[in-house]
């Protein structure tokens, strides 16, 4: 590891402390252990190949995460993805009426 690397390193660190990246695993055992913190989460499950599943479980045991953990951020990432997209294609384009216009009329009839 090379200086740069390592404040990389240490830096990281820090932040994820601070940001309580750390407590993961604490919800992660509440969610195994609490049925009732089990009511506000949903799973997601998909099939996936083999393959696909040795891999993930490999680089996650590396890296020492969890698969919750991994998938929420892996999901969030995705969507956040998939929103610049849909915004850059503009795919309500030619909606009738325009989804501005459908918005504004939705607040309206709810009072905001």
């Amino acid at each position: 590891m090379n200086f740069d690397q390592f404040i990389q390193y240490r830096a990281l660190s820090m932040k994820s402390a601070v940001e309580g990246i750390g407590t993961s695993k604490m919800l992660d055992s509440f969610i195994e252990k609490d049925s009732s913190v089990v009511a506000h989460f949903k799973t997601v499950c998909a099939p996936i190949s083999l393959q696909l599943f040795e891999r993930l479980s490999t680089t996650l045991d590396m890296l020492d995460i969890s698969k919750r953990t991994f998938i929420e951020y892996a999901i969030i990432a995705a969507l956040d993805q998939a929103d610049v997209v849909m915004d850059q294609v503009d795919i309500f384009e030619n909606q009738h009426p325009p989804a501005d216009v459908v918005e504004l009329a939705d607040r309206q009839l709810k009072g905001i």
